[in-house]
């Protein structure tokens, strides 16, 4: 995986995601056997909606988790790939939702919104594909109330001896081939496990969220730790 390119300048990151959006939700729901579902409604349920909520989901992609998101009372999904917005703008329309999501194109660095002013922010295993994780973390705390809360999705490996040696050679190996195949990129779904592999490790990335400014961050493993889900809140001021 040392000859994959892990460089996550904006306009790579988004010119790949651009080139496999016709495929990308196939492939999702292929490769993790349809249990991505669960893990996005997993983590909405951690954020406890009343349905008064704004909420915030960054790095939206084809706007998954925004749809997911059914008790918030607004959704903003802000993306920098624009052919994952196009296909996530038809799905929100397609679900009769237009008057309750907006997506823009946006970078996690440098957010379109105000200061403390939504109350829930997701962000689904897009978080590693930012530039500068510490900052897009800084920024999402900036944009939330006191008291707001945060549920990020990222990949992990398993940390049981023999599941995570069957885990890594799949990621590896096998996810690169079905991806190629069916995506027709030769790039992307080699790029996916090298990005992993260079994310840092839970407890570190429980450290960066503190930095950032939450509190009460704690990171979940699900499916055996194939991801972990983090969740927190903002600090009260």
């Amino acid at each position: 995986m040392s000859e994959v390119s892990t460089d996550r300048t904006p306009n790579r990151i988004a010119g790949m995601f651009d080139a496999i959006a016709p495929r990308y939700d196939l492939l999702n729901h292929v490769l993790s056997a349809g249990i991505d579902r669960r893990w996005r409604e997993r983590a909405i349920r951690s954020l406890g909606l009343t349905g008064r909520e704004r909420l915030l989901d960054v790095c939206t992609g084809t706007a998954d988790m925004a749809l997911e998101a059914k008790d918030a009372a607004y959704v903003f999904g802000v993306d920098f790939a624009g052919a994952m917005l196009a296909i996530g703008s038809r799905k929100v329309h397609a679900a009769g939702r237009s008057a309750r999501i907006a997506l823009a194109r946006g970078d996690a660095m440098r957010l379109p919104v105000r200061d403390s002013t939504v109350d829930a922010a997701t962000v689904a295993f897009g978080i590693r594909n930012v530039e500068r994780p510490e900052h897009a973390c800084a920024e999402i705390a900036r944009v939330l109330r006191p008291g707001g809360r945060l549920a990020i999705l990222e990949f992990g490996v398993p940390r049981v001896p023999g599941i995570s040696a069957l885990y890594l050679w799949y990621f590896r190996y096998v996810l690169p081939l079905i991806g190629r195949a069916i995506s027709g990129d030769q790039v992307a779904y080699s790029y996916l496990p090298a990005s992993v592999g260079k994310f840092p490790p839970p407890a570190q990335f429980v450290a960066i969220l503190e930095q950032a400014g939450f509190t009460d961050v704690r990171a979940v493993p699900l499916t055996l730790g194939i991801v972990y889900l983090y969740t927190a809140a903002k600090a009260e001021t």
